[in-house]
């Protein structure tokens, strides 16, 4: 009987220590192992908005060399030429139209063109929708 006293109270104090001596160790690594995952979510966190802005900048890229190919084109170098330069095709006219001409009626065609810049906007309105069905 003294024997099997012996070995459980070797059990139980031989758990207790194992049990307190594993407290400690948690106590001492628990917050450093904290600590790096803590770190390691942070960084994949970094990770994912890197990846974000690598898309954005992917995607914007991909539009800047469409505009690029766009640039290059016939059709563009033309739309410019008329643009910037006055340029115009065979068989075509130029028409220039002078800004700040102030209510003047101009007839052409049978066509009457009025600038009506000085009018409040509801007066346009009405002038549209009222004034063009009676002609």
């Amino acid at each position: 009987m003294i024997k099997k006293r012996k070995s459980i109270i070797r059990r139980v104090l031989s758990f207790k220590l194992f049990f307190l001596a594993g407290i400690c160790v948690a106590f001492v690594f628990g917050p450093a192992l904290g600590g790096e995952f803590y770190r390691n979510y942070q960084i994949e966190k970094e990770i994912g908005s890197l990846k974000g802005e690598i898309a954005a900048m992917e995607n914007n890229n991909y539009e800047l060399s469409k505009l690029v190919e766009y640039y290059n084109t016939e059709e563009y170098k033309e739309i410019e030429a008329r643009k910037r330069l006055g340029v115009k095709k065979e068989g075509e006219s130029v028409a220039i139209i002078k800004q700040g001409v102030q209510s003047e009626n101009i007839e052409q065609g049978g066509l009457e063109i009025i600038n009506n810049d000085n009018y409040p906007n509801y007066l346009k309105w009405w002038n549209y929708f009222f004034e063009n069905e009676e002609k």
